[in-house]
């Protein structure tokens, strides 16, 4: 005995899903046009409460192109970046979901080729190794930067270890959460696949700022240096984006836009907080690591250039205690006064 036979008279399947991606409407259309919407005299009758009791109208004209009719609504529906309202009609691209409330509404007509069977999941080695290739690169990273900031050696061995088993915590934990997030979205867990994205981020944070920091050092670009914390911020937010493609994989240019803003108002409010506090927007006054002296591009300074320089570092040092000398003062004399 044969499957399931598709009747002669079946012209098109329209297909609803919801934000899961689960099925949620499903319409074997036999006859053109169909409408779709909450009202139970609908060809397509759906439930989410943000539709139209009639919706919109789906028609095909004799040359074969499929119009949408927008009926009483006041969401309207979503094709793309482009949206139509009550009263709009428009051609829908084979190929293409409507977003109509909180539901995708996909066409497939019957004469459209069948893709082809895609192959069960099977566990995938490979991927094994490139989690394990980076974690490992990750774990040297962390271990290596902290070695050259720690002085004393006797101590070394055990803050080493204190700092492997934090970021053995740390990981998988931020992993653990988006992991969760898209378990909730799309159905899949995906742990392995954020604890990759956590490493690569980690790893092209330190990766840039060990690069501006050596390329501030040979062309003097001090600002490359100064300004590291805001390098750490936008490798912070290329990692959310990327966690967040992965939750939501069908909205990656509002999440690209709302993740770009919000890292726009950090980097603002962090270099404004540094000149209200500092008169400068880096917190940062000289470099932290210096190269071998052979790797030095810049030509050298003149000496009469840096004596006149330090001189008004000196000089502006001077005024700002001579002025905190005299803001003591005036709050002495205040005080004696009451």
């Amino acid at each position: 005995m044969g499957g399931r036979t598709v009747s002669a008279g079946m012209l098109a399947l329209l297909q609803a899903i919801d934000r899961n991606g689960q099925l949620a409407g499903r319409l074997d259309v036999s006859r053109w046009p169909v409408t779709v919407g909450r009202a139970l005299d609908n060809d397509m009758v759906l439930g989410d409460s943000h539709l139209a009791a009639s919706h919109l109208r789906i028609d095909r004209s004799p040359e074969g192109e499929v119009r949408v009719e927008v009926l009483d609504t006041a969401n309207g529906i979503a094709l793309d970046a482009k949206h139509y309202m009550r009263g709009e009609v428009f051609v829908w691209p084979a190929g293409t979901v409507l977003s109509l409330g909180r539901l995708k509404l996909g066409l497939r007509l019957a004469e459209e080729p069948v893709a082809a069977e895609e192959p069960l999941a099977h566990f995938r080695w490979g991927t094994v190794g490139w989690t394990l290739l980076a974690v490992g690169a990750m774990l040297v990273a962390v271990v290596f930067e902290a070695w050259l900031m720690y002085t004393d050696t006797a101590q070394l061995p055990g803050q080493l270890l204190g700092l492997i088993a934090l970021v053995a915590l740390v990981f998988p934990v931020w992993a653990g959460f988006w992991a969760l997030l898209t378990k909730l979205f799309t159905g899949r867990l995906q742990f392995w696949r954020h604890v990759r994205i956590a490493c690569a981020s980690t790893l092209l944070v330190q990766a840039a700022v060990a690069l501006c920091g050596m390329l501030a050092f040979m062309f003097s670009l001090e600002n490359l240096a100064k300004f590291a914390n805001l390098q750490i911020l936008l490798g912070l937010a290329v990692a959310v984006y990327l966690h967040l493609a992965v939750v939501m994989p069908h909205s990656r240019r509002k999440l690209g836009g709302t993740v770009a803003g919000v890292a726009l108002l950090l980097m603002v409010g962090i270099l404004g907080t540094s000149w209200l506090q500092n008169k400068r927007l880096s917190n940062t006054l000289h470099m932290s690591v210096i190269y071998p002296p052979g790797w030095r591009m810049a030509p050298a300074v003149p000496v009469s250039q840096f004596l006149q320089e330090a001189g008004d570092i000196r000089r502006r040092l001077d005024q700002r205690l001579k002025d905190k000398d005299q803001d003591g003062e005036d709050m002495d004399v205040s005080g004696e006064s009451e």
